[in-house]
Protein backbone atom coordinates (compact mmCIF):
# COMPACT_ATOMS: atom_id res chain seq x y z
CA UNK A 1 0.00 0.00 0.00
CA UNK A 2 1.27 3.52 -1.12
CA UNK A 3 1.16 5.85 2.34
CA UNK A 4 -0.30 9.04 2.45
CA UNK A 5 0.81 11.91 4.07
CA UNK A 6 -0.39 11.92 8.01
CA UNK A 7 -1.28 8.36 7.09
CA UNK A 8 -0.11 5.98 10.35
CA UNK A 9 2.01 2.96 9.20
CA UNK A 10 1.36 -0.85 9.57
CA UNK A 11 -2.35 -2.14 10.01
CA UNK A 12 -3.34 0.89 12.29
CA UNK A 13 -4.65 2.98 9.66
CA UNK A 14 -7.71 0.29 10.22
CA UNK A 15 -8.51 1.57 13.81
CA UNK A 16 -7.94 5.39 13.19
CA UNK A 17 -10.01 8.15 13.13
CA UNK A 18 -10.23 8.33 9.06
CA UNK A 19 -11.24 4.75 8.76
CA UNK A 20 -13.96 4.92 11.32
CA UNK A 21 -15.65 7.97 9.61
CA UNK A 22 -15.13 7.30 5.79
CA UNK A 23 -16.11 3.18 6.05
CA UNK A 24 -16.83 1.97 9.25
CA UNK A 25 -19.15 3.88 10.53
CA UNK A 26 -20.76 4.19 7.28
CA UNK A 27 -20.82 0.61 7.00
CA UNK A 28 -22.53 0.05 9.85
CA UNK A 29 -25.61 2.55 9.42
CA UNK A 30 -25.89 1.03 6.60
CA UNK A 31 -26.13 -2.40 7.13
CA UNK A 32 -28.39 -1.39 10.23
CA UNK A 33 -30.68 0.52 7.78
CA UNK A 34 -30.30 -2.36 5.57
CA UNK A 35 -31.15 -5.18 8.17
CA UNK A 36 -34.17 -3.52 9.73
CA UNK A 37 -36.06 -2.68 6.83
CA UNK A 38 -38.85 -5.21 6.03
CA UNK A 39 -38.74 -7.71 2.95
CA UNK A 40 -42.12 -5.65 1.37
CA UNK A 41 -39.75 -2.60 0.67
CA UNK A 42 -37.71 -4.12 -2.26
CA UNK A 43 -36.70 -0.34 -3.72
CA UNK A 44 -35.13 0.22 -0.41
CA UNK A 45 -33.10 -2.87 -0.10
CA UNK A 46 -31.85 -1.33 -3.56
CA UNK A 47 -30.65 1.79 -2.66
CA UNK A 48 -29.16 0.40 0.53
CA UNK A 49 -27.37 -2.27 -1.05
CA UNK A 50 -25.49 -0.35 -3.48
CA UNK A 51 -24.94 2.57 -0.74
CA UNK A 52 -22.00 -0.30 -0.03
CA UNK A 53 -20.48 1.33 -2.68
CA UNK A 54 -19.76 4.48 -0.94
CA UNK A 55 -17.16 3.41 1.94
CA UNK A 56 -15.55 1.37 -0.43
CA UNK A 57 -14.89 4.37 -2.97
CA UNK A 58 -13.38 6.09 -0.04
CA UNK A 59 -11.50 3.62 1.63
CA UNK A 60 -9.84 3.41 -2.03
CA UNK A 61 -8.83 7.10 -2.37
CA UNK A 62 -7.73 7.56 1.63
CA UNK A 63 -5.56 3.78 1.54
CA UNK A 64 -5.32 2.97 -1.74
CA UNK A 65 -6.01 -0.56 -2.92
CA UNK A 66 -5.33 -2.39 0.21
CA UNK A 67 -7.87 -0.14 2.53
CA UNK A 68 -10.22 -0.68 -0.67
CA UNK A 69 -10.16 -4.43 -0.68
CA UNK A 70 -10.28 -4.83 2.93
CA UNK A 71 -13.80 -2.58 3.30
CA UNK A 72 -15.10 -5.07 0.17
CA UNK A 73 -14.18 -7.74 2.34
CA UNK A 74 -16.10 -6.31 5.37
CA UNK A 75 -19.04 -5.50 3.12
CA UNK A 76 -19.43 -8.76 1.43
CA UNK A 77 -19.27 -10.38 5.24
CA UNK A 78 -21.63 -8.16 6.39
CA UNK A 79 -23.93 -8.24 3.67
CA UNK A 80 -24.07 -12.09 3.09
CA UNK A 81 -26.23 -13.35 6.09
CA UNK A 82 -28.72 -10.46 5.12
CA UNK A 83 -28.36 -11.66 1.37
CA UNK A 84 -28.98 -14.89 1.62
CA UNK A 85 -30.08 -16.05 5.69
CA UNK A 86 -33.30 -15.47 7.62
CA UNK A 87 -31.91 -13.05 10.07
CA UNK A 88 -33.73 -10.14 10.54
CA UNK A 89 -35.44 -9.62 7.43
CA UNK A 90 -33.84 -11.08 4.14
CA UNK A 91 -33.04 -8.90 0.82
CA UNK A 92 -35.93 -9.51 -1.37
CA UNK A 93 -33.80 -9.59 -4.26
CA UNK A 94 -32.89 -12.50 -6.80
CA UNK A 95 -30.03 -14.51 -5.43
CA UNK A 96 -28.16 -14.18 -8.56
CA UNK A 97 -28.46 -9.91 -8.22
CA UNK A 98 -27.29 -10.16 -4.58
CA UNK A 99 -24.33 -12.92 -5.61
CA UNK A 100 -23.16 -10.35 -8.63
CA UNK A 101 -23.36 -7.56 -6.24
CA UNK A 102 -21.33 -8.86 -4.06
CA UNK A 103 -18.69 -10.16 -7.07
CA UNK A 104 -19.15 -6.20 -8.16
CA UNK A 105 -18.36 -4.77 -4.55
CA UNK A 106 -14.78 -6.74 -4.56
CA UNK A 107 -14.11 -5.92 -8.58
CA UNK A 108 -15.06 -1.96 -7.58
CA UNK A 109 -12.58 -2.21 -4.64
CA UNK A 110 -9.63 -3.83 -7.15
CA UNK A 111 -10.48 -1.35 -9.98
CA UNK A 112 -11.08 2.03 -7.85
CA UNK A 113 -8.43 0.97 -5.23
CA UNK A 114 -5.90 0.24 -8.22
CA UNK A 115 -6.52 3.63 -9.70
CA UNK A 116 -5.89 5.67 -6.69
CA UNK A 117 -2.85 4.00 -6.38
CA UNK A 118 -1.69 5.08 -9.63
CA UNK A 119 -2.60 8.22 -9.25
CA UNK A 120 -0.78 8.53 -5.95
CA UNK A 121 2.45 7.06 -8.17
CA UNK A 122 2.12 9.38 -10.24
CA UNK A 123 1.91 12.60 -8.30
CA UNK A 124 4.63 11.20 -5.96
CA UNK A 125 6.52 11.36 -9.49
CA UNK A 126 5.59 14.58 -10.40
CA UNK A 127 6.13 15.64 -7.39
CA UNK A 128 10.27 14.21 -7.28
CA UNK A 129 10.20 16.13 -10.94
CA UNK A 130 9.06 19.41 -9.46
CA UNK A 131 12.14 18.83 -7.20
CA UNK A 132 14.53 17.85 -9.43
CA UNK A 133 13.03 21.69 -11.73
CA UNK A 134 13.39 23.63 -8.71
CA UNK A 135 17.21 22.21 -7.89
CA UNK A 136 18.16 22.34 -11.63
CA UNK A 137 16.50 25.82 -11.68
CA UNK A 138 18.49 26.79 -8.69
CA UNK A 139 21.69 25.52 -10.04
CA UNK A 140 21.07 27.59 -13.15
CA UNK A 141 20.07 30.39 -10.93
CA UNK A 142 23.36 30.05 -9.15
CA UNK A 143 25.22 29.79 -12.35
CA UNK A 144 23.84 32.79 -13.83
CA UNK A 145 24.81 34.56 -10.46
CA UNK A 146 28.57 32.96 -10.86
CA UNK A 147 28.88 34.48 -14.43
CA UNK A 148 27.77 37.33 -13.61
CA UNK A 149 29.98 37.55 -10.77
CA UNK A 150 32.80 36.55 -13.14
CA UNK A 151 32.27 39.01 -15.56
CA UNK A 152 31.93 41.84 -13.24
CA UNK A 153 35.19 40.69 -11.59
CA UNK A 154 36.85 40.05 -15.41
CA UNK A 155 35.59 43.57 -16.68
CA UNK A 156 36.49 45.30 -13.55
CA UNK A 157 40.15 43.84 -13.18
CA UNK A 158 40.96 44.88 -17.05
CA UNK A 159 39.98 48.47 -16.29
CA UNK A 160 41.76 48.32 -12.88
CA UNK A 161 45.13 47.54 -14.65
CA UNK A 162 44.37 49.85 -17.61
CA UNK A 163 43.96 52.70 -15.13
CA UNK A 164 46.20 51.91 -12.72
CA UNK A 165 49.02 51.79 -15.57
CA UNK A 166 47.84 55.07 -16.82
CA UNK A 167 47.96 56.72 -13.38
CA UNK A 168 51.60 54.57 -12.33
CA UNK A 169 54.19 56.63 -14.59
CA UNK A 170 52.69 59.80 -14.00
CA UNK A 171 53.20 59.29 -10.51
CA UNK A 172 56.79 57.65 -11.17
CA UNK A 173 57.57 60.69 -12.62
CA UNK A 174 56.01 62.72 -9.79
CA UNK A 175 57.89 61.27 -7.19
CA UNK A 176 61.16 61.75 -9.33
CA UNK A 177 60.37 65.37 -9.48
CA UNK A 178 60.04 65.52 -6.32
CA UNK A 179 63.04 63.67 -5.17
CA UNK A 180 65.35 66.39 -7.51
CA UNK A 181 63.60 69.16 -5.67
CA UNK A 182 64.19 67.78 -2.00
CA UNK A 183 68.23 67.64 -3.25
CA UNK A 184 68.12 71.40 -4.31
CA UNK A 185 66.22 72.77 -0.99
CA UNK A 186 68.37 72.57 2.14
CA UNK A 187 67.34 70.46 5.19
CA UNK A 188 66.62 73.83 7.30
CA UNK A 189 64.11 75.32 4.78
CA UNK A 190 60.41 75.24 5.85
CA UNK A 191 59.65 73.99 2.43
CA UNK A 192 61.32 70.62 3.08
CA UNK A 193 58.51 69.62 5.08
CA UNK A 194 56.17 69.83 2.37
CA UNK A 195 58.53 68.05 -0.27
CA UNK A 196 58.63 65.52 2.28
CA UNK A 197 54.68 65.25 2.51
CA UNK A 198 54.67 65.10 -1.65
CA UNK A 199 56.73 62.39 -1.48
CA UNK A 200 54.43 60.44 1.43
CA UNK A 201 51.28 61.03 0.07
CA UNK A 202 52.79 59.91 -3.59
CA UNK A 203 54.31 56.15 -1.94
CA UNK A 204 50.49 56.24 -0.70
CA UNK A 205 49.12 56.22 -3.85
CA UNK A 206 51.66 53.90 -5.29
CA UNK A 207 50.70 51.34 -2.85
CA UNK A 208 46.86 51.83 -3.52
CA UNK A 209 47.88 51.21 -7.14
CA UNK A 210 50.10 48.16 -6.22
CA UNK A 211 46.74 46.95 -4.28
CA UNK A 212 44.62 47.39 -7.18
CA UNK A 213 47.11 46.04 -9.71
CA UNK A 214 47.29 42.96 -7.82
CA UNK A 215 43.77 42.16 -7.69
CA UNK A 216 43.90 42.72 -11.46
CA UNK A 217 46.10 40.84 -12.19
CA UNK A 218 45.37 36.76 -13.37
CA UNK A 219 46.28 34.99 -10.64
CA UNK A 220 49.21 31.85 -11.58
CA UNK A 221 48.36 28.08 -10.93
CA UNK A 222 50.68 25.22 -9.69
CA UNK A 223 47.74 22.69 -9.66
CA UNK A 224 47.91 20.01 -7.38
CA UNK A 225 45.76 17.82 -4.84
CA UNK A 226 45.34 19.65 -1.56
CA UNK A 227 44.26 18.21 1.39
CA UNK A 228 41.51 20.97 3.05
CA UNK A 229 42.99 19.73 7.26
CA UNK A 230 46.89 20.65 5.70
CA UNK A 231 45.17 23.76 4.06
CA UNK A 232 43.27 24.80 6.96
CA UNK A 233 45.45 23.88 9.80
CA UNK A 234 48.40 26.29 9.03
CA UNK A 235 45.88 29.07 8.05
CA UNK A 236 43.93 28.78 11.60
CA UNK A 237 47.42 28.76 13.19
CA UNK A 238 48.25 31.74 11.41
CA UNK A 239 45.12 33.98 12.19
CA UNK A 240 44.64 33.00 15.22
CA UNK A 241 47.35 35.65 17.14
CA UNK A 242 45.45 38.54 14.90
CA UNK A 243 42.22 36.49 16.21
CA UNK A 244 43.16 36.70 19.80
CA UNK A 245 43.89 40.86 19.76
CA UNK A 246 40.52 41.45 18.46
CA UNK A 247 39.28 39.39 21.57
CA UNK A 248 37.80 36.55 18.83
CA UNK A 249 38.37 32.95 19.23
CA UNK A 250 38.86 30.58 16.14
CA UNK A 251 37.56 27.09 16.66
CA UNK A 252 38.43 24.52 13.63
CA UNK A 253 36.65 21.45 13.24
CA UNK A 254 38.73 18.47 11.62
CA UNK A 255 37.50 16.94 8.45
CA UNK A 256 36.15 13.49 9.74
CA UNK A 257 37.35 12.29 6.17
CA UNK A 258 40.32 12.63 3.99
CA UNK A 259 39.04 15.79 1.52
CA UNK A 260 40.73 16.54 -1.18
CA UNK A 261 40.63 19.26 -4.02
CA UNK A 262 42.32 19.98 -7.26
CA UNK A 263 44.10 23.70 -7.18
CA UNK A 264 46.67 26.01 -5.88
CA UNK A 265 47.71 25.22 -2.44
CA UNK A 266 49.22 28.77 -1.78
CA UNK A 267 46.32 31.08 -3.77
CA UNK A 268 43.62 28.89 -2.02
CA UNK A 269 45.57 29.66 1.26
CA UNK A 270 45.26 33.48 0.26
CA UNK A 271 41.22 33.05 -0.05
CA UNK A 272 40.50 31.13 3.10
CA UNK A 273 43.06 34.25 5.10
CA UNK A 274 40.76 36.47 3.31
CA UNK A 275 37.40 35.06 4.15
CA UNK A 276 38.59 34.19 7.84
CA UNK A 277 39.95 37.61 8.05
CA UNK A 278 36.31 39.25 6.55
CA UNK A 279 34.68 36.96 9.67
CA UNK A 280 37.19 38.36 12.57
CA UNK A 281 36.49 41.62 11.52
CA UNK A 282 32.64 41.26 11.92
CA UNK A 283 32.49 39.25 14.48
CA UNK A 284 31.78 41.18 18.20
CA UNK A 285 33.96 41.35 20.90
CA UNK A 286 34.62 37.23 22.88
CA UNK A 287 33.00 36.29 19.37
CA UNK A 288 33.77 33.10 18.07
CA UNK A 289 34.69 32.02 14.17
CA UNK A 290 33.99 28.15 13.09
CA UNK A 291 35.24 26.74 10.54
CA UNK A 292 34.89 22.92 9.39
CA UNK A 293 35.04 21.16 6.02
CA UNK A 294 32.59 19.10 3.80
CA UNK A 295 31.48 17.44 1.03
CA UNK A 296 28.73 17.92 -0.96
CA UNK A 297 27.10 17.52 -4.28
CA UNK A 298 26.07 20.17 -7.08
CA UNK A 299 24.80 19.59 -10.26
CA UNK A 300 25.83 16.19 -10.67
CA UNK A 301 29.45 17.11 -9.87
CA UNK A 302 31.48 16.26 -6.72
CA UNK A 303 32.45 19.65 -4.36
CA UNK A 304 34.61 19.89 -1.25
CA UNK A 305 33.06 23.17 1.13
CA UNK A 306 35.32 24.89 3.27
CA UNK A 307 32.71 26.74 5.63
CA UNK A 308 33.46 29.99 7.77
CA UNK A 309 31.19 31.32 10.13
CA UNK A 310 30.97 33.94 12.26
CA UNK A 311 28.72 35.64 15.00
CA UNK A 312 28.46 38.80 13.15
CA UNK A 313 25.40 41.22 12.20
CA UNK A 314 25.26 38.93 8.85
CA UNK A 315 25.24 40.24 5.51
CA UNK A 316 22.22 41.54 4.41
CA UNK A 317 20.18 39.80 1.60
CA UNK A 318 20.55 43.26 -0.66
CA UNK A 319 24.60 43.22 -0.49
CA UNK A 320 25.01 39.35 -0.52
CA UNK A 321 26.86 39.92 -4.39
CA UNK A 322 27.91 43.51 -4.09
CA UNK A 323 30.20 42.22 -1.19
CA UNK A 324 31.91 40.73 -3.85
CA UNK A 325 32.23 43.68 -6.35
CA UNK A 326 35.93 45.06 -5.89
CA UNK A 327 36.57 48.11 -3.81
CA UNK A 328 32.94 47.21 -2.27
CA UNK A 329 33.26 47.95 1.56
CA UNK A 330 31.30 48.54 4.52
CA UNK A 331 33.77 48.97 6.97
CA UNK A 332 36.04 52.00 7.41
CA UNK A 333 39.37 52.17 6.36
CA UNK A 334 38.73 48.98 4.81
CA UNK A 335 40.50 48.47 0.11
CA UNK A 336 37.04 46.10 -0.76
CA UNK A 337 39.31 43.82 -2.16
CA UNK A 338 39.87 40.80 -0.01
CA UNK A 339 36.39 38.73 -0.95
CA UNK A 340 36.85 40.10 -4.94
CA UNK A 341 40.50 38.87 -4.84
CA UNK A 342 38.88 35.58 -3.03
CA UNK A 343 35.94 35.58 -5.34
CA UNK A 344 38.10 36.05 -8.24
CA UNK A 345 40.63 32.86 -7.28
CA UNK A 346 37.69 30.73 -6.49
CA UNK A 347 36.67 31.00 -9.61
CA UNK A 348 39.53 30.51 -11.89
CA UNK A 349 39.48 27.37 -9.60
CA UNK A 350 35.84 26.66 -11.05
CA UNK A 351 33.93 26.85 -7.98
CA UNK A 352 32.42 29.39 -6.15
CA UNK A 353 31.80 31.43 -2.87
CA UNK A 354 28.32 31.54 -0.82
CA UNK A 355 27.32 33.93 1.68
CA UNK A 356 24.01 33.39 4.04
CA UNK A 357 23.05 33.97 7.02
CA UNK A 358 23.49 30.96 10.00
CA UNK A 359 20.32 29.74 12.15
CA UNK A 360 21.68 31.48 15.02
CA UNK A 361 22.47 34.66 13.04
CA UNK A 362 26.06 35.77 11.81
CA UNK A 363 27.15 35.44 7.90
CA UNK A 364 28.19 31.91 6.58
CA UNK A 365 30.63 31.60 3.67
CA UNK A 366 31.03 28.60 1.51
CA UNK A 367 34.82 28.31 -0.25
CA UNK A 368 32.88 25.29 -2.74
CA UNK A 369 35.38 24.01 -4.96
CA UNK A 370 35.69 20.89 -7.23
CA UNK A 371 36.63 17.92 -5.46
CA UNK A 372 39.89 15.73 -6.23
CA UNK A 373 39.27 12.77 -7.92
Amino acid sequence: MIRRRGEVRGWSWVVSNRAWLLMWIPILAISVAHYGTGAPHHWVHDILRRLYYLPIVFAAFAFGLRGAMVTSAVVSVVYFPHAFTHVFHQDPSSTLEKALEIVVYNLIAAVTGSLADREVRERVKQERIAERLAESLEDVRSMERQLVRAGKLQALGELTAGLAHEIKNPLASMKGAAQIISDEIPESSPRRRMVQILTKEIDRLSAVLERFLSFARVPRFEVNDVALNDLVRPVVELMSSHARQSSVTIEACPCAQELRVRGDKENLTLVLMNVLLNAIQASPHGGVVTIWCTAEMRRKQAYCAMIVQDQGPGVPEELRERIFDPFFTTRDGGSGLGLSIAARIVDAHGGFIEVTTGSQGGAVFRIVLPRAS
